[in-house]
């Protein structure tokens, strides 16, 4: 997913549906380039953990439904924000970084924000997480509450300002909906329910590549990192750290090394298999850095990938994704 990109689109798309008026399309405009860090930046951090997001999103999952295709919120996204801040640890401390907590600017526009709901749900007798409720109280052409027409139309254009372009927040759901996130689910009595295709050798696999994944080489040879003597076993006798056509794994012993009565064990950089064996004369021989001691096949070998292909990948999957929330 390309979060900025997806920013970019929802803002374009912000601005036809205001077309016809040049003074709210104006506003919008200048509102959502204020936003536009505050709700990026919690965006990106998650989307760079799968580990993080997963436990943001099983915190969120009452937060949202889906009705017709489309997302809809169940709670005010500005809270679900503030309480993404707080998950991230990213609330304000004076003495922090700024890369690591919210942004001076996002912090008072999200309080302000915040600040303002909590008003009106105080007026209008309302819960913190009754949002519906109140959203449909402003979004009533006659002005509610006491207030007058032109108290009501201002209420009204800060309610949109406030709300506009939260629905980003939202791409963040549309991940949990294609992968069948919700899928998992903890029973009443504590038990996890994994789903049964989970369980397939073959996808575990892949899935472990993605979330863990293992080092690439383009390299078809294993060399010595320096000079020395050369022993395929830790002792006389005992068995080779590895043959030929067997498989190894990274940061496993492959030889030893010796300088200066020093017995180094040289791991591997990378997973393979051994194809070839190409010291002659067995141990004790003396080698020179960077001297090829196998021929290998490694598990990973590095694929070149054209940047703009996996730009047009992450484009064409956040278009996707924004259909259903804008």
């Amino acid at each position: 997913m390309d979060v900025v990109f997806a920013f970019i689109a929802m803002k374009k798309h912000l601005g036809k549906l205001y077309s016809d008026n040049p003074e709210i399309k104006k506003a919008v405009s200048e509102t959502l380039d204020r936003k536009g860090t505050l709700l990026t930046r919690p965006m990106e951090l998650l989307l760079a953990d799968p580990h993080m997001l997963s436990g943001w999103l099983s915190l969120n999952r009452k937060n949202f439904k889906f009705e017709n295709g489309k997302l809809v919120w169940l709670r005010n996204p500005l809270v679900v924000l503030e309480e993404t801040y707080e998950f991230l640890n990213m609330t304000w401390r004076k003495e922090a970084p700024a890369a690591e907590v919210i942004w001076t600017h996002d912090r008072d526009l999200l309080q302000n924000a915040l600040a303002f709901y909590a008003e009106l749900r105080e007026k209008f007798g309302l819960g913190k997480d009754e949002f519906i409720k109140l959203s449909d109280i402003l979004g009533k052409d006659k002005p509610q509450g006491g207030f007058d027409a032109e108290t009501w139309a201002e209420i009204q254009s800060a309610h949109l300002g406030f709300e506009v372009g939260n629905e980003l927040f939202g791409l963040l759901f549309m991940i949990a909906e294609k992968t069948d996130f919700y899928a998992f689910k903890v029973e009443e009595d504590l038990e996890v329910t994994i789903p049964d295709y989970l369980n397939d050798p073959d996808l575990q696999a892949a899935m472990k590549k993605i979330l863990v994944p293992p080092p690439s080489t383009k390299a078809d040879e294993i060399v010595t990192p320096g000079g020395g003597m050369y022993y395929s076993q830790e002792a006389p006798g005992m068995p080779m750290f590895v043959k030929e056509g067997e498989h190894f794994e990274k940061g496993q012993p492959l030889f030893i090394l010796e300088v200066m009565k020093m017995f180094n064990k040289v791991p591997a950089p990378f997973s393979g298999t051994v194809d070839k064996i190409l010291i002659e004369g067995g141990d004790g021989v003396i080698v020179q850095k960077g001297q090829p001691i196998f021929k290998v096949t490694p598990d990973e070998k590095f694929v070149e990938v054209d940047p703009k292909q996996v730009e047009n990948e992450r484009r064409a999957a956040t278009t996707e994704y924004l259909t259903a929330i804008i």
